[in-house]
């Protein structure tokens, strides 16, 4: 595809399987030039992920940014560096999160659960996978995040961004979503996503956030802020957690390595994966205005 070159755009980059290899740790260096270039050349540049807050900071200070951070999927938009705008959180309430947890079937079915606001988690068990997933041991008490071990019940209390289940196995899959049935009107599924990185199968892993909360309503929010037409607004993303977002804006770009559904909807799709730099290389070009 080829673009006009002429306007300073918006670009809107997920993290991992997309600006992170496949390390999930580190950004492609063709990947991090090019986004310190384009904001060189008057371009916004937001992440936006599935992460944490904690969990992102160090890919936001590394690209040198200073715009809004959306952490959640869009259940969290924040300012870290400005501080101008007003932190959104969206929520799941209280009441729904005790009725979800107190589901007979649920409650048989789940070998692990977390519930995470934007200053303190609660896990009910200590868990390698979701503690690593999670980036737990990156919570600083010193900066007013709380990290709680143990029952829900006994030591919640408040709204959460999102509800992590880590079933016992897979044939507790459809027996919980079916449950999960009854809070429709509230929460969304993300089955087997994590970051929109899939899970072992051994031990599916369920996330539920508020119904509303998706990246292309983020987008909307972000494209207003920044005062930019959203058919202008650039984005980048791999995995079905992407899908409304790139379906939102006007240049929606998957990744190589991304997934097929994604690339339907898609506009562009990366020459090059991840892992060789993919966003670096397709948004250098499309903004020369190259037919790539």
């Amino acid at each position: 595809m080829k673009i006009e070159t002429s306007k300073k755009r918006l670009i809107l980059v997920d993290l991992d399987g997309t600006a992170l290899q496949n390390d999930g740790k580190t950004i492609h260096p063709k990947t991090k030039e090019a986004l310190l270039e384009v904001q060189k050349q008057g371009h916004i540049v937001c992440l936006v992920t599935g992460r944490p807050v904690r969990a992102s900071l160090q890919y936001y200070h590394e690209l040198g940014l200073d715009t809004l951070l959306t952490n959640f999927d869009g259940a969290h938009i924040s300012d870290p560096i400005k501080r101008e705008f007003k932190r959104l959180v969206f929520s799941i309430n209280y009441d729904i999160i005790m009725e979800i947890l107190n589901d007979e079937i649920i409650k048989d079915s789940i070998e692990n659960l977390m519930l995470q606001n934007y200053d303190r988690v609660l896990i009910w068990k200590k868990d390698a996978e979701l503690e690593n997933f999670f980036h737990l041991s990156e919570i600083k008490q010193d900066a007013g995040e709380t990290l709680i071990v143990g029952h829900p019940q006994e030591n919640w209390k408040g709204p959460s961004t999102n509800i992590v289940l880590k079933l016992k196995g897979t044939k507790y899959l459809h027996r919980v979503i079916r449950s999960l049935g009854r809070f429709q009107d509230a929460v969304k599924i993300q089955s087997g996503v994590l970051y929109g990185v899939k899970t072992k199968d051994k031990d599916p892993i369920l996330t539920l956030t508020n119904k509303n909360v998706d990246k292309g309503f983020a987008a909307e929010i972000l494209a207003q802020y920044y005062n930019k037409d959203i058919r202008d607004v650039i984005a980048f993303g791999d995995q079905l957690n992407d899908f409304e977002m790139l379906r939102k804006v006007g240049i929606g770009i998957a990744m190589q390595n991304g997934a097929s559904t994604l690339k339907f909807i898609a506009n562009g799709i990366t020459h090059k994966s991840n892992d060789n730099g993919g966003v670096g290389d397709y948004i250098t070009r499309l903004l020369k205005g190259e037919e790539y």
